[in-house]
């Protein structure tokens, strides 16, 4: 089977010859070791999204500053309701972090507010299409949502406000943090009408970034599991596969995420990386939906030997022998990723095979 095959069968509950193995794309660097990687049945995971954006009314001004040694990006955004900004750090592998976020003060909600009702969506499938005719056999791409690729919750505590603001917000202005959450929803709407209508059977990639240390189960059913019971069946309606990454801490939530619609777990944490659920007790959950276990960064810094051992065991438990598949999706030390990376080639190869 291609890498893509097994992908696609994975997702729709068929049989593959081996364990799917892969890597979102900007993860893996190019070169010699990701070549190997790749001729040995890594498979490429691209996000694509199927529409673009357009900031009417709105002014953006970017530039590179130095703070502490770093280099960090100044993104301004000016509009008629006042200007903000946030700084944002590029990691080695171009992912965005936040070192400060737009909304740093209750004023701040009006101002991003207007900028998300003044964002167009200009549908656009051809990109993706394109991107999933070059990309063949090797993979497979996910369609994602730019700007609107959490729900909206996560969206403001990831993105906009950051964890702090929004639990002050919240117990001091509840009504200015739920309004702002209506608006958010609002454009989810459009943007799942695109989704929705989108030709092709896609894999719908939701980066929700859960864990239960900031999203506890309160939070959780009360802003995450009406968003996945409000789409996640309509996408499933159109051939639509409905995968969430969800990459923290999972103990406290795995009944709640039972009883919802995600087919696929996406980059769940392994213990011993910082998950708190191990994947025999979240198979035991989730007997019917896929886990895609992310490759713990710990790894990079162990002996070959305990590396060897590490996947031999994983691959060998019960768990990982049906409706299992592992990851690169989450940054891996630049220095130090080649290693763990061809123990576990070479371990997908002696201990990953299924019968079909």
């Amino acid at each position: 089977m291609s890498p893509k095959q097994r992908i696609i069968s994975l997702f729709q509950g068929k049989k593959v010859d081996q364990i799917p193995w892969a890597a979102y794309s900007f993860l893996l660097p190019r070169g010699e070791v990701e070549r190997k990687l790749r001729e040995k049945g890594c498979a490429l995971i691209v996000g694509k999204s199927v529409y673009d954006i357009e900031l009417s009314k709105i002014e953006v001004v970017e530039r590179q500053i130095w703070e502490n040694n770093e280099k960090i990006y100044l993104r301004i955004y000016r509009t008629p309701k006042g200007e903000v900004s946030e700084k944002i750090k590029i990691g080695p592998y171009k992912s965005e972090w936040k070192k400060e976020h737009l909304i740093k003060k209750p004023k701040d909600y009006e101002i991003v507010k207007f900028i998300i009702e003044n964002t167009i969506f200009h549908k656009n499938y051809e990109d993706f299409l394109k991107t999933e005719e070059d990309l063949g056999e090797d993979g497979i791409v996910y369609a994602v949502q730019p700007y609107i690729e959490r729900c909206p919750f996560q969206k403001l505590l990831i993105d906009f406000a950051g964890a702090e603001r929004t639990f002050m917000d919240l117990y001091d202005n509840p009504s200015l943090v739920e309004d702002f959450l209506n608006c958010l929803e609002e454009k989810d709407e459009e943007s799942a009408e695109i989704i929705k209508d989108f030709p092709a059977k896609v894999v719908f990639w939701l980066v929700d970034n859960i864990t239960s240390d900031l999203t506890p189960p309160k939070f959780f059913s009360k802003y995450c599991l009406p968003f996945y019971k409000k789409y996640f069946p309509l996408f499933h309606e159109n051939g639509k596969v409905c995968m969430v990454h969800l990459d923290g801490k999972l103990n406290a939530l795995k009944n709640l995420i039972k009883n919802t619609d995600i087919d696929v777990v996406s980059s769940f944490t392994l213990p011993g990386q910082g998950g708190d659920l191990s994947l025999e007790e979240a198979r035991k959950v989730w007997p019917n939906k896929v886990i895609v276990a992310n490759v713990p960064a710990f790894l990079c810094f162990k002996e070959e030997k305990e590396i060897e051992e590490y996947f031999k065991n994983l691959f060998e438990s019960k768990a990982a022998r049906k409706n299992f598949m592992i990851e690169i999706s989450e940054d891996l030390p630049p220095k130090f990723w080649k290693k763990p990376l061809s123990i576990l080639a070479k371990a997908i190869k002696e201990y990953g095979s299924l019968s079909l």
